[in-house]
């Protein structure tokens, strides 16, 4: 969006640039409006600044302005009030922020103290950006962010991340043909898929099956909301072509320290794009902490880090099927987390006494100490324990999956978790319902795969790093995790929900089995019995630590 000199000046009392691709959040805006805002980037494909100058406007369609503007103004009239007539509050701070900056200078690095930007968080926007750097910002364990969503914001084919290495090599009109035929065919998927669902889900029959207030709702909302769900269905299906140069909104918020260690690695990184993201974040955020983001030049061994030509596998890659291996795990680790949870609530002695104890307890007794702690746990209770001790015992596993459903898992920041680059090379995974639809459907989406898997082979020869930008989200992928309990069955709860992208749901299915196989005490089990996993889950003794949403969502999506 084109903004006038007058918007301009009224963005920037509240953001460090109306015109940057990236920039940071002034501390004139609340905490609260920030996530407000950030949060319509995953329904709305509009800049954080657009909704920002609506609510300056009044025009914001939540809400109005704050009652202290006089709701009589024009818009233009509340332009000025908010370049003339607002005081910025950093100015009533201005003398403390001056004496807190010899302070910092003083101690920040020069005696290790770094600890204090771990208390600063910078609000950062990024702005038409590619999924390469939303891979790079979630793995980033401190960075909380929203993106925008796959499912509620239809793809604009004429955002592509256009790399300046591919631009100017003998591939660039490969790789533009490419990109047209991915996205010209997630648009008729797109399109199959929203009449594949309108005809096994006419608008009757998905009315009797919402529950009693959409039953009560105007006739409009239930239209609204049914067809919001037909399109967050189709979108589900066609953003398996989406390519990695498809470009993105973020919103995050990060503390100084881990921003400074991300500028300083990522001007190492091999993709010009991640490079020149650096620069931008270190010159507006920098504007929110200029006396913490000190140490920013170049760091060699962290970006030599992301560029490991010699490690390169030549060889030729397997296709391979969704699942998950259990990469390690620790056979005694029921006696191990009851013993951490003994010590937590003692008064004194060690870990090794207390295993010691546990040791000599039988199977029932240590079944009962965990039916003691997790009792009364509701729905709303996303931890089993208030503390780490459910989280000390790890197990690391590998879910065999595709690129998009990757996307969403790695968001479990908590988790440790490694993946490889991107490659074509493993196959690509084809969505089940896509035979279902009109019989064009798989001819357009596997012709579209096909395709981008010989320009990223092509590319790949001369430039590895960048042949990822055309890799679609099709693509089979696996993703390495390492967790402990606490954090595994919180991402098998919030990845089951039937409203979720059937990919991943499969994928937390998936691994909620071999979990169980692997410890089957977590359900109250000795041993894992026989059956279909779902009986045995319904039929645990222990039901109040792995927690599965095991009903359908009338849309599967």
């Amino acid at each position: 969006m084109v903004f006038s000199d007058l918007e301009k000046r009224a963005l920037e009392v509240f953001v460090t640039s109306a015109d940057s691709q990236i920039y940071a959040i002034k501390h004139t805006i609340p905490p609260e409006v920030f996530g407000a805002f950030g949060s319509y980037f995953s329904r709305n494909p509009k800049d954080f600044r657009d909704h920002l100058l609506d609510a300056i406007k009044g025009t914001i369609s939540e809400e109005g302005m704050s009652e202290d503007r006089d709701e009589s103004l024009s818009e233009e009239d509340a332009l000025r009030w908010i370049t003339e007539k607002a005081k910025d509050p950093s100015l009533a701070t201005e003398y403390g922020l001056k004496k807190s900056r010899v302070f910092f200078r003083k101690w920040y690095g020069r005696y290790s103290h770094k600890s204090i930007a771990n208390t600063v968080w910078i609000p950062m926007v990024a702005t038409e950006v590619s999924q390469l750097f939303a891979r790079e910002l979630a793995y980033e364990q401190l960075a909380f962010f929203i993106e925008q969503s796959t499912r509620y914001v239809h793809w604009d084919p004429n955002k592509m991340f256009l790399d300046p290495m591919i631009m100017k090599s003998r591939h660039r009109e490969r790789f533009i043909q490419t990109l047209e035929e991915l996205i010209n065919s997630y648009n008729k998927i797109k399109d199959f898929a929203f009449e594949f669902y309108t005809g096994k889900n006419p608008f009757e029959k998905w009315m009797e099956k919402q529950p009693q207030n959409i039953k009560d709702s105007d006739k409009k909302v239930q239209e609204k909301t049914y067809e919001r769900q037909i399109i967050g269905a189709a979108l589900d299906i066609a953003r398996f072509l989406l390519p990695q140069a498809a470009k993105t909104n973020i919103a995050w918020i990060l503390d100084a320290r881990s921003t400074e260690f991300d500028i300083a690695a990522w001007k190492g990184h091999p993709l010009g794009e991640m490079r020149d993201i650096a620069k931008l974040i270190e010159e507006h955020a920098g504007q929110i902490a200029p006396s913490l983001l000190k140490y920013t030049e170049k760091n060699e061994y962290y970006g030599n880090s992301l560029r490991r030509h010699d490690l390169f596998f030549e060889g030729s890659l397997d296709n391979f099927d969704k699942g998950i291996d259990v990469i390690s795990y620790d056979p005694d680790s029921l006696n191990k987390t009851i013993a951490h949870l003994l010590k937590r609530h003692s008064f004194g002695g060690t870990f090794g006494q207390k295993y010691a104890n546990v040791k000599n307890l039988s199977f029932k007794e240590k079944i009962d100490i965990l039916q003691l702690f997790s009792s009364g746990r509701q729905l709303q209770d996303e931890w089993v324990e208030m503390d780490e001790e459910f989280d000390l015992e790890k197990v690391t596993f590998e879910i065999r999956t595709d690129l998009g459903a990757a996307r969403d898992l790695r968001r479990h920041q908590k988790l440790d978790r490694s993946e490889p680059l991107y490659t074509t090379e493993n196959g690509f995974y084809v969505p089940p319902m896509i035979k279902d639809m009109n019989p064009k459907a798989k001819e357009i989406f596997e012709r579209a795969l096909s395709m981008a898997d010989e320009t990223s082979s092509s590319i790949r020869k001369d430039l590895p790093y960048e042949s990822q930008y055309i890799v679609p989200m099709a693509t089979k992928h696996a993703i390495t995790m390492s967790a402990g309990l606490d954090q595994t069955q919180y991402l098998l709860w919030t990845r089951t929900t039937p409203e979720g992208n059937f990919s991943y749901r499969e994928d937390a299915f998936n691994l909620a089995e071999a979990f169980v196989k692997t410890y089957p005490w977590v359900l109250g089990y000795e041993t894992y019995p026989d059956g279909p996993f779902i009986e045995i889950y319904k039929n645990a003794p222990l039901k109040n630590i792995l927690r599965l949403q095991i009903g359908e969502a009338v849309l599967h999506t």
